[in-house]
C-alpha cells in the first residue's frame, strides 16, 4: 500500500492506493495519526485503494474517534463499490461521512 499526502491549508488528503489490511494497517494508523495531529480535517481519497480488511476497518474507525475527539473531521472520498459493500455490511456506512 502506499499512501501520499496532499496539504490543503487545514486539511490533510491522504491518497490511498492498494490494500489496507493485516499487512498494511500498522503503517497506515502510524500515517493516520501523524495526520490526524497536523490537520483540522482530513480526507482519506479511496480512488485507488483495492480492499480494506477487518484490520484495516479498526484503523479506520480509531481515526474516525481521534478525529471526533479534537474536534475534527474525517470525509471519505472515491470510494469504489467493494469497499462501500463493506463498509455497509460492517455497519460502517453510518460512522464515517462518505462523500
Amino acid at each position: 500500500m502506499t499512501i501520499k499526502l496532499v496539504k490543503h491549508d487545514t486539511t490533510g488528503e491522504l491518497l490511498l492506493e492498494g490494500r489496507l489490511d493485516m499487512v498494511t494497517s500498522a503503517d497506515a494508523e502510524a500515517i493516520f495519526n501523524e495526520t490526524a495531529q497536523r490537520f483540522d480535517k482530513v480526507i482519506l481519497n479511496m480512488a485507488q485503494l483495492e480492499y480494506v480488511s477487518s484490520a484495516g476497518l479498526r484503523i479506520l474507525k480509531r481515526l474516525h474517534v481521534t478525529m471526533q475527539k479534537k474536534g475534527g473531521e474525517l470525509v471519505l472520498t472515491n470510494v469504489n463499490k467493494m469497499v462501500t459493500e463493506v463498509f455497509e455490511m460492517t455497519g460502517f456506512i453510518g460512522l464515517l461521512k462518505l462523500e
